[in-house]
């Protein structure tokens, strides 16, 4: 081997070595019913009213919370939402969207309210009737099955799981706002109308 591409080769993996990898943020689109059927999160009607800063110094967002749908009765004195500053995952909230109902979903622990860039969001007023009634108490039936986005076919599902079809040809947008999914048998489950 020529000597001078050992020394690239070797000075290129020394660098590999002590570089650090660069943090960045990766999540899946969220599923509003996967999202709101998590454990440890909380279900709000929110406004966000402006950038803030909260006692600690922790960067996020004055909100009033309009109300709670999944979570305790302490939630709705809550007045800020903790944005995950500093982490690759901050959530920022665009100004030109403040005094605009939200519908998130989000964790809270000890007190503090946190949501990150990959935590559920939509303006309240884009939800359907069937994401409505999702959050109503329809979802709550399927919170045993887990929804599973295929972009590319063929999919193949497990136990409890369906399909969103997320694929060119698929039939997602219908799925999202008109169905949940819910058991049939122990170990399948299916999309029901809730619309």
């Amino acid at each position: 081997m020529d000597p001078r591409k050992c020394i690239f080769l070797v000075a290129g993996l020394l660098f590999l070595e002590i570089s650090s990898p660069v943090d960045a943020c990766r999540c899946v689109p969220p599923v509003l019913q996967n999202s709101y059927c998590g454990t440890d999160v909380v279900v709000l009607q929110v406004t966000f009213l402006e950038a803030s800063q909260n006692t600690d110094g922790a960067k996020g967002y004055k909100v009033r919370i309009n109300k709670v749908l999944k979570g305790g009765q302490e939630l709705e004195s809550v007045t800020f939402i903790n944005s995950m500053s500093g982490s690759s995952c901050e959530y920022y909230h665009d100004p030109n969207e403040f005094n605009v109902e939200y519908l998130i979903i989000a964790y809270y622990d000890n007190g503090v309210l946190r949501m990150s860039s990959c935590s559920y969001k939509a303006r309240f007023s884009e939800l359907s009737p069937g994401q409505n009634q999702g959050l109503e108490g329809a979802y709550d039936e399927g919170c045993t099955c887990n929804v599973v986005t295929c972009f590319y076919q063929p999919c193949s599902s497990g136990e409890k799981t369906c399909i969103l079809e997320q694929y060119e040809g698929g039939n997602a947008e219908y799925q999202i706002k008109k169905q949940v999914c819910v058991p049939k048998t122990g170990t399948e489950c299916i999309w029901k109308n809730i619309e």
